[in-house]
């Protein structure tokens, strides 16, 4: 008995002391645990409504002019005997007197009007009493610079019999072609063009010959964006080893810079090994002759292509013919386009430049698709004039920009642009509006505002507002944003901008405004980057980006920042934004001075709710330090500086912080040395995995201000937000929040977004 009380003793024993270091243990790493718990966790949704608001009834307004697709340009432009085109409306307003007159409207009536380019000069103005509208009216209005190819046209690919040969048996019961050269087109080779390097960071333009132009006619079936018959069809190959490193302009970071690089023509090209089964597959195409390679060569902010320029099937070396810019690296991801042995997909065409035979894998439905062509290289829209409304219209086709308008009081709205090569909507001047537009499917960006005095800091007073911005960027991959504000003073507000590969919104220059803006599911295929980014400059201080709402960014491995301010940039404000689900940083702060980051609320970062990093100072101070930019006496950050306005009476009164500033190493040690990260990151509410507010460099603490955050756990989240599971981010109880944060403004989130 007593041995069996021993025994049982010293079991009691063993389970006390074992619970007793579970505990212990649960104390020590409960921090850990949490993380690992939520590692995966994704916050809900936040639930940001299109507003609606009561509008008047509009008041038709009977036209000065009609133009009908059954017109006729020698009538006289009356709703009884409109004209057949645009252009001719155009002249017939130029022609019109205006003094007398509250404005001019030119009525155009729904159908399809095909053109190469509408162009308005400085004598087809309106004037501030007498503005001039071109309106859609009875429905859909499509200025179209491309061709519509008929169903009917299409052959089966088995007509065509050597070029049948080329493809898969499966693709041969489903390729049709046509002869682009044969009426009703009867087009040429300098209609559809030549393949030319794409990509933001293509070196084309450094080899010999004819590299550089505009982009290749596209395809578009029923609004969507046709790939180059392309391997593989939707995913990425990887580099395997790098046999050679071409002479790019840097081999491995900004230390490598090669001198008077852009001096030097025909750099010799980077060389890859490809495994047996790629190096086949290669081998089994008939030619290498205009087959392309497109990928990230070095990083993933750096798109660029180039043809094939060698390839041994014995050695399995490839090797592009333009050199990758930054140098290159194994597992970088690429693919191949231009590809006839390739097509195998729907959603895949490729064109017989030569013959001018086009070839498309069938659409599911033929008989009602809706197939074009892009042909123009001009902007439909080509404006150099002032006070003109061009209202309702759809404009694609093109080969180049939608929309290139210049003046000042311009207006573009409620219309909808796609299907284009580059960018949709430049305006350049002040006070211009983009408004209650769609747009899609663009080879580049959106909307490019330029305007404003950088000198006198004049602002532009143009906007982007209430957009639908989708789908964009889906031929240059980077650094094509929805949105770019460029100059002093323009507005980026109230849009909706979704799916896309890089940023979303980006800006240079003075006193912008980036408000009420819902961004979601972009930098989907980057992981330096963010969706709203500027980078690299002292001198663009008084932007304030504010009552954004930001979610869901990246894909995959790919894990993006939210709001990022890039190599040391300066003078920024950054409050009032919901941010959730930024699978990277929420905000990151590349090195700048004189930013404050106040106010916001964010939740669930992926690493960092701040990330506040030291580089500008580091790259000043530093031998080893590698933002080589702000080296002192070299760095083009001190170029641009002294070449600023910064030390005048103007500047100094706007921004009284360079006043203090000093570019004296002898102070180095103060929070006024230029190069120093003196940012404030101050009242943020912060709902984070870890209970942390970020990665903050030990300058970054020293010369900036990093206090009187309210940080919590995740799983906290509740206490603040009752109704955060149905995707309401609204403070439950402001007055109980205050205790913790007396400076914190309730985030309007009602306004944020598009209104209706």
């Amino acid at each position: 008995m007593r041995t069996n009380r021993k025994k049982k003793i010293i079991l009691i024993s063993a389970i006390t002391a074992f619970v007793v270091i579970i505990a212990v243990l649960l104390i020590v790493f409960a921090d850990d645990i949490r993380w690992l718990y939520y590692k995966d966790y994704r916050a809900p949704t936040p639930v940001i409504k299109t507003q609606t608001v009561n509008r008047e009834d509009e008041i038709m307004i009977d036209g000065d002019f009609f133009v009908s697709t059954k017109g006729d340009d020698k009538n006289n432009g009356t709703k009884e005997s409109p004209f057949r085109t645009i252009e001719k409306a155009v002249e017939a307003v130029r022609n019109t007197d205006k003094s007398k007159k509250d404005g001019i409207t030119v009525c155009i009536e729904a159908g399809e009007y095909r053109t190469t380019s509408i162009r308005f000069n400085k004598e087809d103005s309106g004037t501030k009493e007498c503005p001039i509208t071109y309106r859609a009216v009875g429905g859909e209005v499509v200025i179209n610079g491309g061709v519509t190819l008929r169903p009917d046209d299409f052959k089966p690919v088995s007509e065509y019999s050597k070029t049948a040969k080329r493809l898969s048996d499966e693709a041969k019961d489903n390729v049709i072609v046509i002869d682009l050269k044969k009426e009703p087109y009867s087009l040429t080779k300098k209609d559809w063009g030549k393949i030319y390097a794409i990509g933001s960071y293509n070196t084309a333009s450094s080899y010999d010959g004819d590299n550089t132009g505009p982009l290749y006619c596209e395809l578009f079936v029923n609004d969507k964006r046709q790939k180059l018959a392309r391997y593989p069809d939707n995913d990425f190959l990887y580099t395997d080893e790098v046999l050679v490193t071409g002479l790019g302009k840097e081999s491995d970071g900004a230390e490598t810079e090669v001198k008077d690089w852009d001096k030097i023509r025909n750099p010799n090209p980077d060389v890859y090994k490809v495994d047996d089964k790629l190096a086949q597959r290669i081998a089994g195409w008939k030619t290498l002759d205009d087959v392309w390679m497109f990928g990230y060569w070095k990083y993933d902010w750096a798109d660029a292509s180039s043809p094939i320029g060698s390839f041994d099937k014995n050695s399995k070396a490839l090797s592009p013919a333009f050199v990758s810019l930054y140098g290159t690296k194994t597992d970088a991801p690429y693919y191949f386009f231009n590809v006839l042995e390739e097509l195998s997909a729907e959603g895949e065409w490729y064109l017989d430049r030569e013959n001018g035979l086009l070839f498309m894998w069938k659409p599911e439905s033929l008989s009602d698709a809706a197939i074009e062509l892009s042909l123009s290289l001009d902007p439909v829209l080509s404006v150099e004039a002032d006070n003109l409304i061009f209202d309702g219209l759809t404009i694609k086709g093109t080969r180049g920009d939608a929309a290139a308008i210049t003046g000042s009081n311009n207006i573009f709205c409620n219309g909808t642009i796609k299907n284009v090569a580059e960018n949709t909507l430049i305006m350049t001047g002040t006070n211009n509006l983009a408004e209650n537009n769609e747009i899609t499917h663009t080879g580049k960006g959106g909307i490019i505002i330029n305007g404003g005095d950088t000198e006198k800091l004049i602002p532009g007073n143009s906007r982007a507002q209430n957009n639908y911005i989708h789908d964009w960027s889906e031929i240059y991959l980077t650094y094509q944003p929805a949105v770019t504000l460029n100059g002093v003073g323009n507005i980026c507000a109230h849009n909706e901008l979704v799916n896309a590969p890089h940023e979303a919104i980006s800006y240079s220059g003075n006193n912008h405004i980036i408000e009420y803006n819902l961004i979601h599911d972009v930098c989907l295929l980057s992981d330096d980057a963010g969706a709203i980014y500027a980078g690299r400059s002292w001198i663009w201080y008084g932007n304030q980006i504010r009552y954004n709402c930001i979610y869901n960014l990246g894909s995959g491995d790919h894990k993006p920042d939210g709001i990022y301010l890039d190599d040391a940039l300066s003078g920024q404000k950054v409050y009032g934004n919901l941010l959730v689900n930024i699978t990277r940083n929420a905000v990151h702060i590349g090195g700048g001075r004189d930013n404050t980051v106040s106010g916001n609320i964010i939740i669930n970062p992926g690493r960092s709710a701040v990330r506040f990093d030291a580089r500008a100072r580091e790259g000043a101070l530093l031998a080893d330090g590698w933002f080589s930019h702000s080296r002192i006496g070299s760095g083009d950050m001190w170029d641009a500086l002294y070449s600023s306005p910064w030390k005048t009476k103007k500047w100094q009164e706007t921004f009284p912080q360079y006043a203090r500033m000093t570019d004296d190493v002898s102070q180095s040690e103060t929070a006024e040395f230029i190069p120093n990260p003196a940012s404030s990151v101050k009242g943020n509410l912060v709902f984070d995995k870890k209970g942390e507010i970020g990665v903050i460099f030990d300058d970054s603490y020293k010369f900036g201000d990093i206090s009187g955050n309210d940080i919590h756990y995740l799983k906290d989240i509740g206490k603040i937000f009752n109704g955060y599971e149905k995707g309401d981010y609204s403070v439950s109880d402001f007055e109980e929040l205050k205790k913790s944060l007396p400076d914190f403004e309730e985030i309007p989130l009602e306004k944020i977004g598009r209104v209706q």
